[in-house]
């Protein structure tokens, strides 16, 4: 298993910099956030070139628009998240990474405090189905992957758990979508993490790292050891990326964290 952090955790303006920094706190990848806008282009461009100079890799990319996290709720958003779904999924192609899109990510209002999250409504499913076909289509014509990240029912209501991106995946019958695991989501979610990895064998195409407390790995309580235990056992050997808050400097966080990490890997390793 390899290790990415993400790029908005570097401060460094080009993107050559960007990476060699990447390689010097530990991690062999770069999970790349773009902004939907004029320089796009431009910006993937740099990236291209800067890989080409580089032993980091580009893990997973995320495009964000308005679109991105409005909900899917109508033809019109459906459209206006396709647009920007098939923008990214072309530069995911492009530089090799696996592409992490969402039918929704904000706030719910009320908060499902005490009630099990609301189901979707039969509008809502055909319309996420869709979108999704649509996806699926348009990636295996580009030859990309799209990634379905199950969030927490406090930011969103679509899917939460890795049984359900599963079953959406089957539904729509394409090679092209997969699963992006998040430890933090999967805490709030899952029963037992091990077990729904283990149950997500050949769909986890992904995974992103932040603790209980959405901080760095090693600075709440989720037992990662168990989590890559059973990324072993499933023989995953993609990339783990950090999608958390940094509570300091990342010069004295990130090379910390990637040695931690690195330890609960070898020792997941040694106990399967």
């Amino acid at each position: 298993m390899k290790l990415a952090c993400s790029s908005l955790f570097v401060a460094q303006d080009s993107y050559r910099e960007k990476l060699a920094c990447v390689e010097r706190w530990g991690y062999e990848g770069i999970e790349v956030r773009l902004e939907e806008n004029e320089n796009l282009s431009k910006e993937v461009s740099e990236i291209k070139d800067a890989l080409a100079q580089s032993p980091v890799k580009v893990s997973s990319i995320i495009v964000r628009s308005p679109a991105y996290k409005a909900p899917l709720d109508s033809e019109e958003a459906s459209q206006a998240k396709l647009t920007t779904a098939r923008i990214a999924l072309e530069i995911g192609a492009r530089l090799g990474a696996g592409v992490i899109l969402q039918p929704e990510y904000r706030p719910q209002i009320p908060l499902p405090l005490f009630d099990p999250p609301k189901p979707l409504s039969v509008r809502e499913k055909n319309l996420l189905l869709t979108f999704l076909r649509k996806v699926g289509e348009f990636a295996e014509k580009v030859s990309a992957v799209a990634l379905l990240e199950p969030i927490n029912r406090y930011e969103t209501h679509y899917y939460h758990r890795l049984q359900e991106a599963i079953a959406l995946c089957d539904r729509v019958g394409s090679e092209r979508i997969k699963v992006c695991a998040d430890f933090f989501h999967m805490n709030i979610e899952e029963r037992d993490i091990p077990t729904s990895i283990k149950n997500a064998a050949g769909y986890i195409h992904h995974i992103q790292l932040g603790d209980s407390n959405r901080r760095l790995p090693g600075q709440g309580h989720i037992d990662f050891r168990a989590g890559f235990a059973a990324l072993c056992h499933i023989g995953y050997n993609g990339f783990m990326s950090l999608e958390c808050m940094i509570p300091s400097d990342p010069e004295q966080e990130l090379p910390a964290c990637a040695r931690y990490l690195r330890r609960c890997i070898k020792e997941s390793t040694d106990a399967t």
